[in-house]
């Protein structure tokens, strides 16, 4: 059933490709829901879901696939975006290669999920960099080709000190499951080793300054569907390949650098919050505001209670939900009045789309972490969490929070109050239709039941918790300290 989760994504890709351009997206829903079924079947009865069959066996491999509780988030958070995505698509016929390459990318990031083989990992990692490559380099613009090859290098470098890390642990002939690979008993050194390749592999990928150049570019140079894809599938392998590599497998390197990994966090949390205040593009806007969470989410790990750890695990995946509206919301809003933020008039762009205003405003607000929505209980854990360990960086990353509010808050002032700006600088007047309302209410919806009522996620991914603070050998610190 795990491996059928994966295929019907890449089925529809291959079906879709042979459709007109017009049948592709209503055809690759249907896969797409399927999909999103079956996660939700496979989440009932993940307890009893595994699969394993020997494919190298001279180093170990195997074909492995299970759901633990952080997979099975990610797994349902991946499905439901490329429906909602999707749904947005309905009735375009422009742009007919992005159903396939989006259930293509859908399908090898369920398989980055799912394996319980570090090898089988590796290859499902790499092979996202395929379709996404193609997703933000669409339309052969330069701007786009150089955000899709600056995207393919930093994620081809990072995968090279990956795989530099798995063909050492394949040395020791013992397996290359995580269950086994967790019980090897390393040198010290090499251990610290292992785990800064690890760490900056999936640094990379989440990202934490300084490897965080290629987002900004993607996000601001490719179209917002595909920047959707980005941060929702894509980002959350950072956080995933962290606690599964880094926590998992070198529990006392992660323990050793937490300190260090905790200052790099907290730079990220401030670096990412301030540029978006700072920019005057509403795209890059967007960008560097997850790159901000990102850094959240790093720092809630690496600060080892068992709190901010449990934040940081749901957080990963509310972020990727109230990013990816965002980026829909801004996307739509730069398709109607432009991407720069500096001009003198405000944008009035509320009286031609309301809709789109308060769909802008609510995903705005969601990714602030206002109460009610999904972050706010992610972030605040994170936050009481961590200051028991790093009160004094937690203090300073609050700094974040307040920025949030301004980047937030002043671009949809820009953009939507005041007088309506000149006819020929807003291009298309028109509100957004019944196909993109349904889709980005789809992820509303989920942010505010989530957001009300946590503890499902917050359960889901409490054994993560307990495994990630036993791995390193950690303990909650004493009340009042």
């Amino acid at each position: 059933m795990l491996t059928l989760l994966a295929a019907l994504p890449l089925v529809g890709a291959v079906l879709t490709v042979v459709l007109p351009a017009r049948a592709r997206p209503p055809v690759g829903l249907v896969f797409a829901l399927a999909a999103l079924g079956l996660a939700g079947w496979a989440t009932a009865h993940r307890d009893t879901l595994s699969e394993s069959v020997a494919w190298i066996p001279q180093i170990g491999a195997r074909y492995a696939l299970r759901l633990d509780g952080l997979a099975t988030l990610l797994v349902l958070v991946s499905a439901l975006l490329v429906v909602a995505v999707l749904v947005t698509r309905l009735g375009k016929s422009t742009w007919p290669t992005f159903v396939p390459l989006a259930l293509a990318l859908e399908g090898v990031a369920l398989l980055t999920f799912m394996a319980d083989d570090v090898l089988l990992f590796f290859i499902a990692f790499e092979a996202t960099l395929v379709p996404m490559y193609f997703l933000i380099g669409a339309g052969g613009k330069p701007r786009r080709s150089a955000a899709a090859l600056k995207f393919l290098i930093y994620s081809l470098a990072g995968g090279l000190l990956l795989l530099g890390g798995i063909v050492y642990l394949a040395s020791f002939g013992k397996g290359l499951g995580y269950s086994q690979l967790a019980t090897l008993s390393l040198d010290p050194t090499a251990e610290r080793a292992l785990f800064l390749a690890f760490f900056v592999s999936f640094a990379v990928k989440a990202p934490l300054v300084p490897l965080h150049p290629w987002l900004p570019d993607a996000v601001e140079h490719g179209r917002p569907a595909s920047s959707v894809l980005l941060v929702g599938l894509l980002d959350g392998i950072g956080l995933y390949g962290m606690v599964r590599f880094c926590v998992g497998l070198t529990p006392h390197g992660a323990a050793w650098a937490a300190a260090g990994i905790s200052i790099a966090a907290l730079v990220t949390v401030v670096y990412g919050a301030l540029a978006a205040v700072a920019t005057r593009s509403l795209l890059r806007l967007a960008a560097f505001a997850s790159i901000s969470h990102a850094g959240f989410m790093v720092l809630g790990l690496f600060a080892f209670t068992s709190a901010s750890v449990n934040g940081s695990l749901v957080y990963v995946g509310a972020h990727a939900i109230s990013a990816s509206a965002l980026i829909l919301a801004v996307g739509w809003a730069v398709a109607r009045r432009g991407d720069t933020l500096g001009k003198g008039a405000f944008g009035g762009l509320a009286r031609r789309a309301p809709v789109l205003a308060g769909v802008f405003l609510l995903a705005g607000l969601a990714t602030l972490a206002l109460p009610g929505s999904a972050n706010f209980a992610a972030e605040l854990s994170i936050i009481v969490g961590a200051w028991g360990r790093h009160p004094v960086l937690v203090a300073v990353a609050l700094i974040g929070v307040l920025a949030a509010g301004v980047y937030v808050l002043w671009a949809y002032q820009r953009v939507f109050t005041g007088e309506p700006a000149e006819a020929e600088e807003v291009g298309d007047p028109g509100d957004i239709g019944w196909p993109s309302r349904l889709g980005i209410g789809i992820m509303l919806v989920v942010l505010l039941a989530f957001g009300v009522h946590p503890s499902p996620a917050q359960h889901l991914v409490a054994g993560n918790t307990n495994a990630a603070m036993s791995a390193a050998q950690m303990s909650d610190p004493q009340e009042g300290h």
